[in-house]
């Protein structure tokens, strides 16, 4: 399924205080994600064909950094 123009399947949100971003990357089913936690800046890949797969998944991300401290 294609967006409309203009129409972009870029996300920002925010999780537990932290700001997030998530972009569809070239490799199809794969996102690119962006987000920093004590002023260091977290960034990769996810795999999730559904959008809201790949946010969950950045989710868990930041979820078990902040756990850890980092």
């Amino acid at each position: 399924m294609t967006r409309p123009p203009g129409k972009s399947d870029a996300i920002a949100g925010i999780h537990r205080g932290i700001h997030y971003s998530l972009r569809p990357n070239a490799a199809p089913g794969y996102w690119h994600f962006a987000y920093a936690i004590g002023g260091r800046v977290r960034s990769g890949r996810v795999q999730g064909r559904l959008r809201l797969l790949a946010v969950r998944r950045v989710q868990m991300r930041i979820d078990r950094d902040m756990r850890r401290g980092s």
